[in-house]
């Protein structure tokens, strides 16, 4: 349970990264040759895409047994699910952030004309965060299946804590994307998710807190699906 919520705390830091890095000076950077990018998509894609690639995998590894459970039957299909979840993922991460830059340094962001303006913005908005959303559900439901099959031990009080903390901080960024963004893709991927979390948890025929990672999303994904509700249409 520690190691879980080790990884669960990192995934906070990378939520606080993400932040903060978008507010750096790395932004006002342009790489050459040709201004190609600016130094933000390439840590973007380099370094924090990658970290948050890694971290799910990590989780794998614990609510999986060590991988014990991938061996046994359906292990094999869950496992490509979870490597298809990752590769769209991280290659709707790297369509987002090349979209972005050329959209936003281009083009008039606020009277878009023309194709390419329109499909920078297509792929900005709509492709990128369509992949990114659906690899990220595809690997977290599995995540949730593995860990029906493997429930957590022990769940000590000073770990409840632990995880409601991590669970509120990621829920900011689901938030952020399900209230402000320009579209309403992040907000159909929340509402995704907490509905089949919540499946999940309610169906569970264990303790709760015996689904830790399935707590963890559902803790998350309610409460930003909700706030992000209050603020979309009130």
């Amino acid at each position: 349970m520690r190691r879980l919520n080790l990884i669960l705390t990192l995934t906070s830091l990378s939520v606080l990264l993400v932040t903060v890095e978008r507010f750096s000076f790395t932004t006002k950077i342009l790489l050459q040759p040709y201004n190609f990018l600016r130094l933000h998509e390439l840590v973007q894609m380099v370094f924090i895409i990658l970290f948050t690639v890694i971290l799910p995998f990590l989780a794998l590894h614990e609510i999986s047994d060590n991988f014990k459970l991938l061996q046994k039957k359906g292990g094999l299909l869950l496992g490509t699910l979870f490597i298809v979840g990752i590769y769209f993922y991280a290659t709707g991460n790297g369509v987002h952030e090349i979209a972005s830059f050329f959209f936003n340094n281009y083009c008039d962001t606020k009277n878009i004309v023309g194709n390419l303006c329109n499909g920078l913005f297509f792929n900005d908005y709509y492709l990128g965060n369509i992949l990114y959303f659906i690899g990220a559900a595809l690997y977290t439901i599995v995540l949730f299946v593995l860990e029906r099959q493997n429930p957590a031990k022990q769940f000590e009080r000073k770990d409840k804590i632990i995880l409601f903390i991590n669970a509120l901080i990621f829920s900011f960024a689901i938030f952020a994307y399900a209230a402000f963004d320009r579209v309403l893709v992040g907000l159909a991927y929340s509402i995704f998710l907490a509905i089949v979390s919540l499946g999940f948890l309610l169906t569970a025929k264990k303790d709760f807190f015996r689904l830790p990672y399935t707590m963890y999303a559902t803790v998350c994904y309610v409460l930003a699906t909700i706030a992000s509700l209050i603020v979309r249409f009130r």
